[in-house]
């Protein structure tokens, strides 16, 4: 299933081991939830990260521009002119794109801002095509000192053509203060069960760039060997992930996994764990002991994208805590109630929290407690309205 993918696969709905397969007719959005406009007209905002100072930071798939917005919870959010920075050159063949964005969670003082981007080579050996991880100082509003933290990441193909799927591109800090990011299959499944291939994996790694010694698989003979990142493998092509709210140790990553024509997934990723996905090209349930299963699974294709665990007040009690999750396919968001506990499980699943008129793609928790989220087109907060 591509990423960016807009077709709809109506099929049945499962919940693995927690709720029946539910069929017929989808009923109705329930009323409390609107969306309400931060800016349109914006050039495929992929990934969002609020600043400390409330500043709105996205990233321009196509352009590979860092762009900023002021005063984004009010009602007179402004767009500035400048780029904070623009990568590249961008190649935007197919799947590929600026994709991953993070703040540095010391940005007041360091100014450090992480992209994972696809570069458009020029065809030489000097400068192929690739993926990278790269790192910029914001100051006044400008990056500068750009570093290659990991250069020469995978990609499908060497030019504007092929295998241009599969990117990945989740990115974001843990409460262990590492950087994590995913990467996809890149269209060759048998790339998620390789240790020696970053692809189909989520990495794990120092904010300078280097692989810490207490990952999974680290081999002290070769740091920068692929195998030293993996936190773990066997994902096609995981769109993004959210951690829960806890103490380093104790909060668990979440992830979205996209499927084939089926099984798109949610999971709770574990280090050094295997998620199923190689060359047999099955998602989903896959009853094998060496492979974790999934949490949730959708027969249907919904694509599913960004991914959070809501901690505001500005809703109602009964949303607090939860898991949010957002789809391309069909424009929703999504909340799953889960059991406490070291093995949780799915309680309930509100498929018809909101529904957008387009796919969606990032979402996030701003400084003011209401959720955001982004389209193709614009960045959008969601509002609960109390008595509707």
């Amino acid at each position: 299933m591509n990423r960016f993918r807009c077709a709809l696969i109506l099929l049945p709905l499962m919940l693995i081991g927690v709720l029946t397969s539910s069929r017929g007719s989808t009923p109705p959005v329930p009323a409390g939830f609107s969306e309400a406009s931060v800016l349109n007209g914006l050039a495929f905002p992929v990934a969002i990260a609020f600043a400390p100072d409330g500043r709105l930071f996205f990233n321009e798939r196509f352009s590979g521009k860092v762009r900023v917005i002021v005063h984004p919870a009010s009602d007179r959010p402004l767009l500035l002119p400048e780029a904070v920075f623009r990568f590249g050159p961008v190649s935007s063949y197919f799947e590929r794109g600026l994709l991953g964005l993070a703040l540095d969670p010391e940005f007041e003082k360091n100014g450090f801002l992480y992209v994972y981007y696809s570069h458009r080579g020029n065809g030489s050996q000097a400068d192929p095509y690739r993926h990278r991880l790269m790192r910029v100082t914001v100051k006044d509003g400008h990056g500068k000192s750009p570093i290659a933290l990991l250069d020469n990441l995978p990609i499908g193909s060497g030019s504007e053509s092929g295998k241009g799927n599969h990117n990945g591109g989740g990115l974001a800090f843990g409460p262990d203060g590492k950087l994590y990011l995913s990467i996809g299959d890149l269209a060759t499944p048998r790339n998620a069960q390789d240790l020696d291939s970053f692809a189909g994996k989520v990495l794990r790694i120092n904010p300078d760039g280097t692989a810490p010694s207490d990952n999974p698989f680290y081999d002290p003979k070769r740091p920068r060997a692929p195998r030293s990142y993996v936190y773990a493998l066997g994902l096609r092509n995981s769109f993004d992930f959210t951690f829960e709210p806890g103490p380093p140790g104790r909060s668990r990553m979440f992830a979205t996994e996209n499927g084939p024509a089926t099984n798109d997934e949610l999971n709770i990723i574990r280090p050094g764990k295997n998620y199923g996905w190689d060359e047999d090209e099955i998602s989903g349930l896959r009853k094998r002991k060496d492979y974790v299963e999934p949490i949730l699974v959708y027969h249907r294709t919904i694509a599913p994208t960004g991914i959070i665990f809501y901690t505001g007040t500005r809703y109602p009690k009964i949303y607090r805590g939860k898991l949010f999750f957002a789809d391309w396919n069909e424009g929703r968001i999504r909340m799953v109630t889960l059991t406490n506990g070291d093995a949780p499980e799915v309680l309930d699943v509100r498929d018809n929290l909101f529904r957008h008129r387009e796919g969606l793609v990032d979402l996030q928790q701003g400084p003011d407690g209401l959720l955001y989220f982004t389209t193709p087109t614009g960045i959008y907060r969601l509002v609960y309205h109390e008595g509707a």
